[in-house]
């Protein structure tokens, strides 16, 4: 299929111009696109272009009020249906061909059925929660639009974002938990994190509470090379740049506790204090042995935050630290007569 054919075909796609026929044609190319297969017949840019006409679409059409799920119809409704995908598919080319006279999976237009695609635009001042058929909790922050079906389909559970949301998964290790922004895609299994997807050329961030996920940007590079995903845990944060095309991971503005540890310490080492605040907020923190060796602290500090606590450590022992990547480098003279 020609270029400008598959430029002009999006186009009439977005505007809402497409047979029913094409309309299928690039909804299978978005799912193979989903589900990590790059349809052959497609450059990168071209995947690109499908993944915003979508997009669009997704938008327009639910702001409108229409269904984007395809109706179900009967098995003789369907023989036309596949006469015309025929035609078309001699007009588009070989791989067109191939995408069209797939066999449909038996219970994909009941699951298009069952799946009636819901828009949530939070138009507030507050958060707003909402309650997703598998028990998962999304809080949406004002401003922010979710879409979500109404019941999940059988292989995965997928969401789309614009805005920032606060994500609670349900734990279901078999159906994957994804949420798709215009540029990423996150992959969780069940865990809380937070997306902030704004509209245009911002960064997209990704913060993980518990458990992990994983973050994949969905455009290539402008070498054509797909950016490798990045392994995101509690109290990280993937940064990606749609600008330079740059994923970045690193330690969230406030990281908060997720292990039960007190921080009452009376006249213990300073390594094993630094090893309770490694516990209690699952970050790496690097320091010099040697240097700390015979070291003792007494301090007290239940409220203070994980940065405040190492704020405090620092005033006492004549020590500094800083954050690289996801890990915190404690530096320290060593004892100092006090």
């Amino acid at each position: 299929m020609h270029p400008t054919d598959i430029h002009s075909l999006l186009q009439r796609y977005q505007r809402g111009e497409c047979t029913p026929e094409e309309i299928r044609l690039v909804d299978q190319w978005y799912d193979l696109l989903n589900h990590e297969q790059a349809p052959p017949e497609l450059t990168p840019a071209e995947q690109a272009e499908v993944r915003t006409a979508m997009w669009q679409r997704i938008k327009d059409q639910t702001l409108q009020g229409e269904d984007l799920s395809p109706p179900l119809q009967p098995w003789y409704a369907q023989a036309g249906r596949w006469a015309a995908a025929a035609a078309l598919a001699g007009a588009l080319g070989l791989g067109a061909q191939q995408l069209l006279t797939r066999p449909a999976a038996p219970a994909t237009l009941a699951t298009a059925q069952a799946s009636r695609w819901q828009l949530y635009t939070n138009t507030t001042a507050q958060p707003h929660i909402v309650q997703l058929t598998d028990g998962t909790r999304v809080r949406v922050a004002p401003g922010g639009q979710l879409k979500y079906p109404g019941q999940f389909a059988a292989q995965h559970r997928t969401v789309y974002l614009q805005g920032e949301a606060f994500f609670d998964v349900a734990h279901d290790k078999a159906h994957p938990f994804r949420v798709y922004t215009r540029q990423l895609v996150t992959t969780v299994l069940g865990t809380s994190f937070r997306v902030q997807a704004p509209v245009g050329a911002a960064p997209v961030v990704v913060q993980v509470r518990t458990g992990r996920v994983r973050v994949q940007p969905l455009a290539n590079t402008p070498a054509g090379a797909k950016p490798a995903p990045l392994v995101v845990l509690p109290n990280q944060q993937a940064v990606y740049s749609p600008q330079r095309h740059a994923l970045a991971r690193g330690l969230v503005a406030e990281p908060v506790q997720v292990a039960a540890q007190s921080f009452a310490f009376d006249d213990r080492p300073v390594p094993e204090v630094l090893a309770a605040l490694e516990k209690a907020y699952g970050v790496t923190i690097e320091f010099d042995a040697p240097a700390l060796a015979g070291c003792s602290v007494t301090l007290n500090l239940p409220e203070a935050s994980l940065y405040d606590k190492l704020d405090v450590l620092c005033k006492t022992l004549g020590a500094t630290y800083t954050k690289s990547d996801t890990r915190i480098l404690f530096r320290s003279p060593g004892c100092r007569a006090r």
